[in-house]
């Protein structure tokens, strides 16, 4: 019996030790999975340096399961195996843990449990050496992942928390001998190879802030805010108490005219930077009897469409669940598909009828010699082209240089991979966007890829007061030439699109964006029914007379050509695909003049809707709206230290608050530059035609 028992015990024994040996490699074998950890295994490939001696102590400590060692590794990023095929490439890991590692001061907490949670792991005492969070970025050729054809979609995003007096390109020797060893594939189960792009040392050195740009910027904002603030106080404290001297001289009756003229050049120059004054300016809802209101919401609907769009292009680069948010967007947002690129044609169509329409309004009937005339409408071409050039550029070239700055600055310190490199191509080719000639170049090196649209509109507003100073003279030229332009417009957008096999889907419109999406003969249908618009407006002096079945007619065409337009089929044949694109810009441009030319007698609740005074402010500030979002959207994703989660409520809710916040900052650029540089053009302009003797003001 004896004998039996002792058997037994040492049966048991050895049952116990091989157990703990197998749950011993078990273990070290969930280690050799964890990047980190394989990154101090090839420590040894380093010369002699602190980094390798500190990266051989982290394995070591790892191997002992010492409590610090084990913090780090989970700090660090980890392949994701479940979510991989489904697009997440983020094995990003916890930098705020990383950094935080040593820190022991909690104070919302009481002193008996940072006492318990110090008094046996102090881990300020326990660490070797100091951490920084590193990033690194690889791409993979795995055919597995699920792909949508849309941005960057091969980059992984893998967090590393090491030692800190590791470098990059340690770091990146390191992990080049890995990727070609094949260390990290975990079992060839994505049945990928990795090509290192970067390693990323995440620290903030403010290298950024010792730039060209970044000095010019500063001048700039500090003559600004200078400007701003001597204009401010010039005129509540100057002009404010001369206007109230001449009305107690006048007996209470104020002639606005009279105080014009005594005020001085000088104080006319320094109001424009106002605040006071150009906030009243943004936020008037006044408007002259002759205007169109319904163009104010048209404008802020739009920008809204444009926000939201925008938002899903600039947050793509950090979505970790790509396919289901592709899904969830194709099953229930397909529709957006053709209404977002639509919603710029807005603006085109916009652009065009108000340019025409304040044309023909401002227009005077005075009589002049061929040769005269031919001077004159050279001095009006010029004139028009400056005051466009000052409305759009400085506002324009802040938000370039501050795209610029935020790229470099998010470049060094986030921890994402961008699409868009504002940071390599604004330096290199601001010059194109400066001359509105950005769109005649290739997109992938285009700075502010967004501002496509303002190189068209500016071209688009050339060819439009030629056409317009042409039309005092050869009107029936001119009407020919603009049928002429719409008709090739057309037929060039249906030829193409034949040609290529396109389709307008999103993975489409970025493989032919370069062809089809901005260039200016592909996008000046909407601008030139905008001038068709316009002109029938100012003919019409606002006032459409129709029968009401001819109005309700109207109306069923115009839904059913929405309808058609905006419920395209990805699925039709290559020739209706291009009958589609020969027709569908025209018709939506049509159906919105409709709308527009309508609501002025015949809208009637459509057109108080859309013609109510509220969007008049919200309108003004959409051109800074325009410029900023991208901007505050990229910004604000790569802040952050975690992937997106797409939920569509959450997103909705987000959308909303973006929305708020690019407004309020529209505002502020609005104020400081956009509106005083408007100010300062039509005060020169008023100058100059003043010295010209005539008070014609364009």
């Amino acid at each position: 019996m004896l004998q039996f028992a002792f058997t037994f015990c040492i049966c048991i024994s050895l049952i116990l030790s091989c157990a703990s040996t197998n749950t011993e490699k078990i273990n070290n074998n969930i280690f050799t999975k964890i990047p980190a950890y394989i990154v101090a295994q090839k420590s040894e490939l380093l010369n002699s340096t602190r980094c390798r001696e500190e990266l051989q102590n982290f394995q070591t400590a790892v191997d002992h399961r010492m409590l610090w060692s084990l913090k780090v590794l989970d700090a660090s990023g980890v392949l994701k195996p479940v979510s991989f095929l489904f697009g997440n490439n983020y094995w990003m890991g916890s930098r705020s843990q990383c950094l935080d590692m040593t820190s022991t001061v909690f104070s919302l907490l009481s002193q008996q449990p940072i006492f318990n949670s110090t008094l046996f792991r102090n881990l300020q005492k326990e660490l070797p050496f100091q951490l920084n969070y590193f990033v690194a970025h690889f791409t993979h050729n795995s055919t597995l992942q699920y792909r949508v054809n849309v941005s960057i979609e091969d980059v992984i995003t893998l967090g590393l928390c090491l030692p800190a007096s590791c470098t990059t390109q340690e770091l990146s020797f390191i992990l080049n001998v890995i990727f070609n060893d094949k260390d990290i594939l975990n079992d060839n189960f994505y049945f990928s190879n990795f090509q290192l792009i970067q390693v990323k040392n995440l620290k903030n050195d403010n290298n950024w802030l010792f730039t060209s740009t970044f000095y010019i910027f500063c001048v700039y904002l500090g003559i600004t805010f200078l400007m701003t603030a001597i204009g401010t106080m010039y005129e509540l404290l100057i002009h404010k108490k001369r206007i109230k001297m001449n009305e107690t001289q006048q007996n209470g009756k104020t002639k606005t005219n009279s105080v014009l003229r005594e005020e001085s050049k000088l104080g006319n120059v320094l109001m424009c930077f106002s605040v006071y004054r150009n906030t009243k300016e943004i936020f008037s809802t006044k408007l002259d009897t002759d205007a169109i209101p319904v163009i104010h919401s048209l404008k802020f609907l739009s920008m809204v469409i444009i926000i939201f769009y925008h938002y899903f292009v600039y947050t793509w680069d950090s979505i970790d669940n790509k396919v289901w948010t592709w899904n969830i967007f194709d099953k229930y947002f397909s529709f957006l598909i053709n209404f977002i690129p639509l919603s710029v044609d807005v603006y085109f169509f916009s652009s065009g009828c108000l340019v025409t329409y304040l044309y023909l309004r401002n227009r005077t009937d005075k009589k002049l010699s061929k040769s005269i005339q031919c001077k004159e409408n050279l001095i009006e071409f010029f004139i028009y082209i400056i005051k466009r050039f000052t409305r759009l550029t400085p506002a324009y070239m802040t938000a370039l240089i501050l795209w610029q700055l935020s790229s470099t600055w998010f470049e060094k310190t986030s921890q994402f991979y961008t699409y868009e490199r504002g940071h390599e191509m604004c330096p290199k080719y601001w010059w194109r966007n400066l001359l509105y000639i950005n769109n005649f170049f290739s997109f992938d090196t285009m700075c502010m890829k967004w501002s496509w649209y303002l190189a068209n509109d500016m071209q688009f507003y050339i060819i439009a007061v030629i056409l317009l100073i042409l039309s005092t003279t050869y009107f029936y030229v001119v009407v020919t030439l603009i049928i002429t332009i719409l008709i090739i417009s057309a037929l060039l957008n249906g030829y193409t699109s034949y040609v290529y096999e396109y389709v307008p889907t999103l993975s489409e419109i970025n493989r032919m964006i370069d062809i089809m999406y901005d260039k200016p003969w592909m996008r000046i249908n909407p601008y030139i029914i905008g001038m068709i618009s316009g002109y029938i407006l100012k003919k019409l002096n606002n006032n459409l007379a129709l029968k009401k079945k001819i109005i309700i007619l109207c109306w069923c065409l115009v839904i059913v050509v929405d309808i058609y337009v905006l419920r395209y089929q990805r699925h039709m044949s290559i020739l209706s695909t291009a009958v589609y694109m020969t027709l569908f810009r025209i018709l939506w441009a049509t159906s919105i003049a409709w709308i527009v030319i309508t609501c002025t007698k015949n809208g009637g609740i459509l057109n108080k809707l859309l013609s109510f005074k509220g969007w008049i402010p919200l309108s003004r500030l959409t051109y800074c709206a325009y410029l900023l979002n991208p901007i505050i959207i990229q910004s604000i994703t790569l802040y952050s230290n975690n992937a997106i989660h797409y939920e569509v409520l959450l997103q909705i809710v987000m959308c909303l608050g973006y929305i708020l916040i690019i407004y309020l900052c529209s505002y502020v650029l609005s104020l400081l530059v956009e509106i005083p540089y408007i100010s300062l053009t039509r005060l020169f302009i008023r100058y100059f035609r003043y010295a010209k003797g005539t008070s014609k003001v364009l």
